[in-house]
């Protein structure tokens, strides 16, 4: 109950003019779960639930708010019981007085209380574990980052040489998918850290859909 305190803000969202302050959760806490969430609402005009579209390819994109509570579920910590506030407000003494503290912070700047507790090894070798960790997710982030950029370019090219949305109907699709996947965890402010595997499972579904993407738009080009 303490972590659902900090998912009450932490979490993907709505909250504008299409619909009430909404949590995605209906299916899961995963980025496929939410993903599906939003894709089977569908308003009174029969459009598909979109944030907003995007301004060179015409996709309407989902926009990922901060999920770090989903992707947190789905890590070492959250299945060991490890709340939020154990690393980010660890238990200090006040006088005789056992209390969380409340200067909220990485862990990384409090090591021997946030988590020498729980793994008993130097704060050096804790800190190069989580370096290496966010390393390995910000060159996945980068790569699929790249192959993005490589589908808008495929996608400009082919409206440029006169495709319709239609006809660049699978590629607009694959983008939304590999957009919203790169977002989830760049928008997820642990660099990965919260649930290393799955975040670098959300990364290479991102590059790889990103890439489908950019070949459906060279073969609308190639066939012309």
């Amino acid at each position: 109950m303490r972590s659902y305190v900090c998912a009450q803000c932490h979490v993907e969202y709505y909250c504008a003019n299409k619909m009430p302050l909404t949590f995605p959760w209906g299916d899961g806490l995963t980025a496929d779960n939410v993903e599906k969430f939003w894709n089977d609402i569908t308003f009174d005009d029969g459009q598909r639930f979109f944030d907003y579209k995007h301004a060179e390819s015409g996709a309407p994109i989902l926009k990922a708010q901060h999920p770090e509570f989903e992707l947190w579920s789905q890590g070492i910590h959250a299945r060991s019981g490890v709340a939020c506030a154990d690393c980010h407000m660890p238990y200090m003494r006040d006088g005789s007085t056992k209390i969380s503290d409340h200067w909220v912070r990485s862990p990384l700047l409090n090591i021997n209380r946030a988590c020498q507790t729980c793994h008993h090894m130097s704060e050096s070798e804790l800190a190069a574990r989580v370096d290496q960790i966010q390393q390995r997710n910000f060159e996945l982030l980068q790569g699929g980052g790249a192959a993005l950029m490589d589908l808008l370019d495929a996608v400009q090219a082919a409206k440029q040489a006169g495709a319709s949305d239609e006809q660049l109907a699978a590629a607009l699709e694959l983008q939304r998918k590999a957009q919203w996947r790169l977002d989830f965890i760049a928008a997820e402010n642990s660099m990965g850290f919260h649930a290393p595997q799955e975040a670098a499972k959300v990364l290479g579904e991102a590059a790889d859909y990103a890439r489908q993407g950019q070949v459906a738009a060279l073969e609308w080009n190639s066939a012309r």
